[in-house]
């Protein structure tokens, strides 16, 4: 009798997320390779791990220690955190973080403040209500001689600014920036993606350090102006770090932001800061969009802060009607429309690729609809474009960073003609990707021949929306500090590659915005990114041999990096 033990049989992989999507039997391949129907649609193959059963333990936390401030995170590496707020920074703080921690003398303050002002979220509406600027100015720039609630601000604004800092004590040894102005630095110096490695510790650490310091302050349990302020920074740090789909932080943002507006209006509110809170809640809507994950933003929300808006028909009629000089139309038309593109991403989730509506077969008059309603958003968009073109002329490349609390009317224009294509494009692309997600090749044929219609609309209309990003970075000065642009701008490069495109002056934009990208972000260190890298390159060789030729000058000069975060010896 054999006293062998019968081989236990290995599990089947979990399927694919496009297999998921659309239920249909997946094919998973050994060592991370595509299953045979991501390889035959030529699109992304990736599996998404779903926890099952109960934890051994009431409160785990899974800290990764290397974590990195990549948004480009390997399915199999994605740990999902549940903690209570206490244990949770008590954690983080814990994980070895001190050393590498900045020290918070006045002078280090003093530097992330002035950085600040080059960054958009410096624009926030919250910042003029908190006045936290004058608060640590009155300080000495001493963050212990703040209050509380004050203090933990500071932190969150210096651990978000430490994504764009130069001081030596983020960067550490070797080349870096003399100031956020530093031109020759950032356009000419090949060194630039290896800032975004050196930095990953520093930006931890002081991550850890806010999130800590905010859950001993029990920021989330009480609604002030600073405390929704901290939770915004916080969850656009956690936006920049992490794919799980809860989001603490930014619901907290949201709830005391609900809280407080209804004082706000009562007190002196304008259409100035009607405007800027739309901006920013089209780009929370947008972001939670583009990941498939609930929005934190209601309807509620843009009523109370920005005022109700006529529909979006009714807005392409105003403004071809108008016959305004100058940029007076975009004004005076910017806040309908950020109203309208939060509209449409609330719609795009509600009836298209949110949770409820994936169980359910796709909704062909979901689909027309939203059609109709992005090709109205692209008249819209396109009119104030033109207005924007017509007034400020073709990009200066010579322009130094905006510094957003004293930009001029071009700096102005220029930022807004940015947001009207980032609102339109931020939603070609996820309605692109969920109808190639859900598109099923069994049932009538008739339906099949209307969703294949309804296709082919969406894949031109993001091939557009591809240039229409390009044009967006041209808007901006050749040196800006825009980390968050990181969540925006890699899919349209997976995209780019997807569709070949075949426009060198956009795919040269999109490559160079990747390098930026590598100054505060450390994601040159993504197997991903490296392998999309690696294919825009092989394009960039196929339109024009001199500009491949700049880009391996580039990528050699650079030299490889591990999968540590960590430059590799040649």
């Amino acid at each position: 009798m054999s006293t062998e033990r019968p081989q236990k049989r290995l599990k089947k992989p979990p399927a694919c997320d496009s297999c998921k999507a659309r239920r249909v039997l997946c094919h998973p391949q050994p060592d991370n390779a595509p299953c045979p129907r991501c390889l035959e649609k030529k699109i992304l193959c990736t599996t998404t791990p779903v926890v099952r059963g109960r934890s051994r333990h009431a409160v785990e936390v899974h800290a990764q220690p290397t974590a990195s401030t990549s948004l480009v995170v390997p399915s199999q590496e994605l740990s999902w955190v549940v903690a209570a707020p206490s244990q949770y920074g008590s954690a983080l703080a814990s994980n070895g973080s001190e050393l590498n921690c900045p020290p918070l003398d006045p002078e280090f303050v003093a530097h992330c403040f002035g950085c600040f002002d080059f960054i958009p979220q410096t624009g926030h509406p919250l910042i003029n209500f908190t006045g936290i600027k004058d608060s640590i100015r009155a300080a000495a720039f001493d963050v212990q001689h703040l209050r509380p609630q004050s203090r933990v601000l500071a932190l969150c604004i210096i651990a978000f600014t430490s994504l764009s800092s130069f001081h030596e004590s983020v960067l550490g040894p070797g080349p870096r920036p003399q100031s956020m102005e530093d031109l020759p630095f950032f356009l000419s110096n090949p060194d630039i993606r290896q800032c975004g490695v050196r930095r990953a510790a520093a930006c931890r650490a002081l991550r850890a350090k806010a999130i800590k310091d905010a859950c001993e302050t029990g920021i989330m349990f009480e609604a002030t102006e600073e405390n929704a302020l901290s939770c915004y920074f916080l969850d656009c740090l956690d936006q920049n770090d992490t794919c799980a789909p809860t989001r603490a932080w930014g619901g907290a943002y949201m709830s005391h932001v609900r809280t407080l507006a209804p004082r706000w209006r009562e007190q002196k509110y304008t259409l100035s800061e009607e405007e800027r809170w739309m901006g920013f809640l089209m780009a929370e809507s947008l972001f939670a969009t583009a990941r498939r994950i609930p929005m934190l933003t209601m309807l509620h929300d843009q009523l109370l802060l920005a005022g109700p808006e006529a529909s979006l028909d009714s807005l392409l009629k105003s403004i071809e009607s108008k016959k305004q000089p100058g940029l007076q139309v975009l004004w005076s038309s910017i806040k309908p429309y950020l109203f309208h593109s939060v509209c449409l991403a609330r719609h795009l989730y509600l009836e298209i690729n949110g949770d409820y509506p994936r169980l359910n077969p796709l909704s062909e008059v979901a689909v027309v609809n939203f059609l109709s309603s992005l090709t109205l958003l692209r008249s819209v968009m396109s009119l104030l474009l033109a207005s924007v073109d017509s007034a400020i002329g073709p990009p200066p490349y010579t322009r130094t960073p905006i510094r957003y609390n004293h930009h001029s009317v071009e700096s102005a224009a220029r930022s807004c003609g940015y947001g009207l294509i980032i609102g339109f494009v931020s939603l070609v692309l996820p309605f692109h990707r969920e109808l190639e997600l859900r598109f099923d090749d069994e049932g009538d044929l008739r339906a099949r021949e209307r969703m294949r219609l309804f296709r082919t609309q969406a894949r031109e209309m993001a091939v557009t929306g591809l240039h229409e990003l390009a044009c967006a970075l041209r808007y901006l000065p050749p040196l800006h500090h825009t980390p968050m642009n990181w969540r925006i701008l890699y899919p349209w490069a997976e995209f780019y590659v997807e569709a070949a495109g075949e426009n060198k002056e956009d795919l040269e934009m999109i490559v160079k915005e990747l390098n930026i990208m590598g100054y505060s972000l450390d994601v040159f260190s993504s197997p991903q990114v490296a392998e999309l890298i690696e294919r825009l390159g092989a394009y960039l060789k196929k339109t024009d041999s001199s500009v491949w030729r700049r880009f391996l000058e580039f990528c050699r000069a650079c030299g490889p990096v591990s999968a540590s975060g960590t430059a590799v010896d040649s």
